[in-house]
């Protein structure tokens, strides 16, 4: 417990230190800046994964529990944008983009590796659930861009292919790698679904993709151009779907054998 509060402590110093200084050094976070965050709930997912999965202690046990690690990933970025200020790097969004990517992939691998948890038939699960995800993503897109909709560009697909993999990944845990469901609402839409259907995955899929459309319907303007407001709302209903399947895909490769 000590740790874990010396640890939150730290993160909410680190994020008001930050905070304090972008302004001083009149750092512009554009809604570019904020769509490219997206890929750091990744790195929220694994990292809470590994904090359910392996045997940590110290201050590693806390910051990779919630609610430390949304505010040391939060940190971690600001972080880094004050240190692309400093350099004068210019594409910031990209550096934010593909930093969040190369982070998620280096702590899952990490764990991975020093758990010697690398199980074939998991892994390939896993990446059957990417590739569905990606297969589904794709022509749900083009139907709504041929419904003449703003797709919102790459974030609005973004958080498609998010809530998709969700589904896809909650889907294969269940069906093929014996997992058990434990977010309550989303235990109601499967036993709902294998109550009046073949396939209770099915009919949560299809919410997710629902809840992703309806998110792009809503804050559609007729155009693919995404501010800060817009940015942010759809960086954190991304989130919402990232998060929990990037989860998914952790804890598969960690914990089933």
């Amino acid at each position: 417990m000590i740790d874990s509060g010396v640890a939150f402590v730290l993160a909410s110093i680190s994020i008001v230190s930050i905070a304090w200084a972008l302004p001083r050094r009149h750092v512009a976070v554009t809604g570019a800046d904020i769509a490219a965050t997206l890929p750091w709930f990744a790195v929220i997912g694994v990292a809470v994964a590994v904090g359910r999965s392996v045997p940590l202690s110290g201050l590693t046990a806390g910051f990779v529990q919630s609610p430390t690690v949304y505010l040391a990933v939060t940190g971690l970025v600001a972080g880094l944008w004050l240190i692309l200020d400093v350099v004068g790097v210019n594409d910031v969004s990209r550096w934010t983009a593909v930093s969040g990517v190369l982070t998620a992939i280096a702590v899952g691998g990490a764990s991975l590796l020093a758990t010697g948890a690398l199980h074939w038939r998991v892994l390939v699960w896993n990446a059957v659930a990417i590739v569905l995800a990606f297969g589904i993503t794709g022509p749900v897109l083009r139907g709504v861009r041929d419904l003449r909709l703003s797709t919102h560009g790459w974030l609005g697909g973004g958080v498609l292919f998010a809530h998709v993999l969700d589904g896809t990944t909650t889907g294969i845990g269940l069906r093929h790698l014996g997992t058990i469901e434990r977010n309550p609402i989303s235990a109601t839409i499967i036993q709902a679904g294998d109550g009046i259907g073949p396939s209770g995955v099915v009919l949560f899929l299809l919410v997710k993709i629902a809840a992703a459309l309806l998110v792009l319907a809503v804050l559609d303007r007729d155009s693919d151009y995404v501010g800060r407001e817009t940015a942010g709302l759809l960086v954190i209903a991304g989130g919402a779907g990232l998060l929990p399947a990037v989860h998914n895909l952790t804890l598969f490769a960690l914990t089933i054998p």
